[in-house]
């Protein structure tokens, strides 16, 4: 079993300074999915943890933190925000839902809006072993997302938080606003495959049998590859190999093939490097 550490979380949405919050209270979370193929977790303030294992079932583990400037904040905050908790079609649903969200329609805060007058603030804490083979689909405003030993589809999306998956299977789509994305395959994706961030870095290893089509975009930093690559379609920039790595700049959309080539792995940041690394024996 990997040994994933869970990171502390940032609040924001209008709520008073950490320094006002005088009370706190924690309650555990448990709970047993005995059935379900997928796993749908939707967080806001807090890190999601996720576990595969040989286990059947899937397990959650966890911590609700509320704090308040008095008592009455807390109770108050403990009512507001609870954690729905549901299955549907063979998916196990974790939903954090509170005043904070726009329930009435879709807008481009994403679905929130503020409360100025709350003076709490209540974190989720969310550990959860599933078995290795289970699609994902993890969601954090603030607070890291940790996912590593399984395989199958993933959707993995934050907005102020890194991304860590090691010994990784599976493909799907990496995805966060203020973060690094840092990922590891002990298999390579067999289809479309993308890592995407737009202040931080990305560095993804992949194992040395990759034959892959790769797309690459960064307008402030490099792209580090230590795989053999050809140019496809468009100029690759200026290249240079340095200390047994090939180095390329350019602010601009880039096509390389790895191999005999294969499903499209992109990467994309605005602000950072972007790392493709082999997997070594």
């Amino acid at each position: 079993m990997s040994n994933l550490a869970v990171a502390v979380a940032v609040s924001v949405f209008g709520m008073a300074a950490a320094s006002d919050y005088k009370v706190e209270q924690r309650e555990p979370i448990h709970h047993v999915f005995t059935k379900d193929t997928k796993l749908d977790v939707d967080n806001v303030n807090g890190t999601i943890t996720v576990i595969g294992d040989n286990e059947a079932s899937m397990r959650v583990d966890g911590e609700k933190i509320v704090r308040g400037a008095d008592q009455s904040e807390v109770d108050r905050g403990k009512r507001d925000v609870v954690l729905d908790i549901n299955e549907k079609d063979g998916v196990a649903q974790l939903y954090v839902n509170g005043p904070f969200r726009n329930n009435d329609h879709a807008s481009q805060d994403h679905g929130f809006h503020e409360h100025s007058d709350r003076r709490y603030e209540v974190i989720y804490d969310l550990i959860i072993h599933t078995p290795r083979v289970m699609a994902l689909n993890l969601r954090s405003v603030n607070g890291a997302i940790k996912m590593g030993d399984t395989s199958g589809a993933f959707e993995v999306h934050a907005v102020n938080g890194s991304i860590t998956m090691t010994n990784m299977g599976g493909s799907g789509h990496v995805n966060t606003v203020n973060g690094p994305v840092q990922v590891g395959f002990r298999e390579n994706p067999r289809s479309e495959t993308s890592f995407k961030t737009v202040n931080g870095r990305i560095e993804v290893t992949l194992q040395p049998s990759l034959s892959a089509d790769i797309k690459v975009k960064t307008f402030n930093g490099h792209v580090y590859t230590d795989f053999d690559v050809t140019a496809l379609a468009t100029h690759a920039g200026t290249a240079e190999r340095k200390e047994g790595k090939f180095v390329y700049k350019s602010n601009r959309s880039q096509s390389f093939r790895a191999g005999a080539g294969g499903p499209e792995l992109a990467f994309e940041t605005l602000n950072g490097d972007i790392h493709i690394q082999k997997q070594s024996r």
